[in-house]
């Protein structure tokens, strides 16, 4: 029990370490350094390209992820993709990718995620990003719910 919580702790250090380079670098105008993180703490943290988890659905990629911890990483994941291409110039991915990035924090909750303050402000701003009716009627649902 203890080498999976050590693993567990481990990931998250690194998760929020690779966060703070992505902003860092955001911030710094770096877009493509930005991106290479977003894709290595896929690879290193979720242990998946990113490339593939956003090819499928949200279900169907939480389902794979397996746990709402790692299905919420994702969605954290693909907002920060989507503020790099809002701030690129690219609307039309950066919208897909707000959608995306909502659906995942939906379906980490359908896992089992309590959302803390930070997911709930998260959701709540995916909400003003994105066209919620573009949602699937069950994602419909569940925002009405959440």
């Amino acid at each position: 029990m203890s080498l999976r919580k050590d693993f567990i702790e481990r990931a998250a250090e690194q998760f929020a370490a690779a966060i703070a380079s992505i902003l860092k670098a955001r911030k710094e105008k770096r877009y493509g350094d930005a991106r290479n993180h977003i894709r290595d703490t896929a690879l290193t943290v979720l242990g998946m390209e990113y490339g593939a988890l956003i090819l499928a659905d949200a279900e169907s990629t939480s389902r794979l992820l397996g746990t709402a911890s790692r299905a919420r990483m994702l969605a954290k994941l693909v907002r920060e993709d989507g503020e790099l291409m809002r701030e690129q110039g690219d609307p039309l991915t950066a919208d897909s990718r707000f959608l995306l990035s909502l659906e995942l924090y939906l379906e980490a909750i359908s896992l089992g995620l309590n959302p803390d303050t930070e997911d709930a402000t998260a959701i709540a701003e995916l909400r003003t990003l994105t066209d919620t009716s573009a949602l699937s009627e069950r994602h419909q649902r569940m925002l009405s719910q959440a």
